[in-house]
């Protein structure tokens, strides 16, 4: 996922059907606001409540989405394997969808205007965000989402130590997790590929340098401020 990719998802679906295969999507980085995928075709949705449902850092749950069929299916699995959340985090959850709109819409604007500042600045060689034009998959993102998420990445200049950029940081917190009002980074190569050899990670485009931002709900220019002084 560092590196934004696009999946076609009517394309996927007419293939699934026309071979009476069920689909399913992890849905979590774009949220139900961004994308429905079951109005393009796909049979569950999957989402990490955690993340955009939860938005707060502060729960571990998840979410299905599908027709009564599959959720029959999938209740009876969920009764057996148990799993079941506490009474508490269903009422934590509850509070925080009341509020994902609102939160969803303003990171998306704010990562809008990141990515654009990004993307011209001296020290940055490229970004990676769907709703930039330089990104391959801009027109199917288009096509199958009402805005373009809160989720992007983007590139340092190898002059630029990427582990010394994030201690640089003073509002922007790098850590592993996404999707919460507060804005956050972290280095791939370092993290979810740092198992992978360098050439590894070269070939599947993760270089040193490329760094993932999931944008909050901060005061954009307080954002910009943060990055610029860190590039600093």
């Amino acid at each position: 996922n560092p590196l934004l990719t696009i999946t076609d998802i009517r394309a996927i679906a007419k293939l699934a059907q026309s071979k009476q295969i069920i689909t399913s999507i992890d849905n979590t980085f774009a949220s139900p606001i961004i994308q429905n995928p079951i109005d393009l075709g796909i049979d569950i949705v999957i989402h990490s409540a955690t993340k955009y449902l939860g938005g707060h850092s502060d729960i571990l749950a998840g979410a299905v989405a599908a027709s009564q069929e599959h959720i029959d299916t999938i209740w009876n699995v969920g009764k057996n394997l148990g799993g079941s959340l506490s009474d508490f985090m269903v009422w934590m959850l509850e509070r925080s969808m009341k509020t994902l709109a609102l939160r969803v819409k303003a990171q998306s604007r704010n990562a809008k205007k990141l990515a654009k500042f990004l993307d011209k600045h001296p020290d940055v060689t490229r970004v990676y965000y769907p709703r930039l034009k330089s990104h391959p998959e801009h027109a199917l993102a288009k096509s199958q989402m009402k805005r373009f998420g809160a989720m992007m990445s983007f590139e340092l200049d190898e002059r630029l130590n990427a582990s010394k950029f994030l201690k640089a940081l003073t509002l922007i917190k790098p850590s592993m997790s996404l999707a919460g009002v507060e804005s956050t980074m972290l280095l791939p190569a370092l993290t979810s590929h740092s198992l992978l050899s360098k050439e590894e990670r070269e070939t599947l485009g993760i270089g040193d340098g490329l760094i993932r931002d999931s944008v909050g709900i901060e005061s954009h220019k307080d954002l910009l401020q943060d990055i610029e002084q860190a590039i600093a």
